[in-house]
């Protein structure tokens, strides 16, 4: 399995270089297990005369249990972009979009009225022609949750994202979810994030299906709520479990 990650790795350093339950866990995945998650979105945003759709050809993203609390993970989105002017095509791209790479590491189980806690770091990089790193940037995430009850969760993530050539973005994303049996759930969400004017606000809800302990679906559909935006989606959750030596 450290040949897995090593290999994603190297692929990862040597390229040049949207979300549906976006929630990030408060718990990292098991030492020497690999998760991999295959998600697609449609998404469509307005803003006066222009309209922007595109089309995740997938996210993938691999969590790997690196050890008893440290998780890596390596993001790498594929999109196809559209855009729009007074309902006229301007031009469509087809393109990775930032590939990120970083860990989670777990800072404590809940006790009582404490929350499960983890702290999730990640680097990103535009994909060009060339890696430059003038144009790297970094998101630094807390990740919570509380068992509120045998079939209901709270999570929530605080972050904070910067990049060298533009402003500081703050988000906060919150998550309830209720386990209706051991096969299906469903959840409702909210997110936020701060612009130079404004603060954007989603709302997300879904349901998810667990066909096996390491295989999921996630079906989701999300609003803005203060501004024009909308996409559906939904993701493959795949955990391959490492066999005890």
């Amino acid at each position: 399995m450290q040949k897995i990650i090593l290999l994603l790795f190297l692929l990862f350093i040597c390229t040049p270089v949207l979300n549906a339950q976006t929630v990030e866990p408060s718990k990292n995945i098991n030492k020497n297990s690999l998760q991999m998650e295959f998600e697609s979105i449609f998404s469509m945003e307005k803003e006066n005369i222009s309209e922007t759709k595109s089309w995740s050809t997938p996210n993938l993203l691999f969590r790997y249990g690196f050890l008893k609390n440290l998780e890596l993970q390596l993001s790498i989105p594929i999109i196809k972009e559209s855009y729009y002017e007074n309902n006229e095509k301007v031009y469509t791209t087809h393109k990775f979009d930032d590939t990120q790479f970083g860990f989670s590491v777990n800072l404590w189980n809940q006790k009582k009225g404490l929350p499960q806690a983890a702290l999730m770091m990640r680097t990103s990089f535009h994909h060009q022609s060339n890696l430059n790193f003038s144009y790297v940037g970094q998101t630094f995430s807390l990740n919570l949750s509380n068992t509120l009850t045998k079939n209901l969760n709270l999570n929530y993530n605080f972050g904070y994202t910067f990049e060298k050539h533009s402003e500081h973005t703050y988000f906060i994303i919150t998550n309830l979810t209720y386990n209706r049996s051991s096969k299906w759930s469903t959840f409702l969400e909210f997110s936020g994030n701060t612009t130079s004017d404004n603060f954007l606000q989603n709302a997300l809800t879904g349901v998810t299906k667990q066909f096996s302990n390491s295989l999921s679906f996630d079906f989701s559909l999300s609003k803005g709520l203060n501004y024009s935006q909308f996409f559906i989606g939904g993701r493959l959750t795949w955990v391959i479990i490492a066999k005890n030596k």
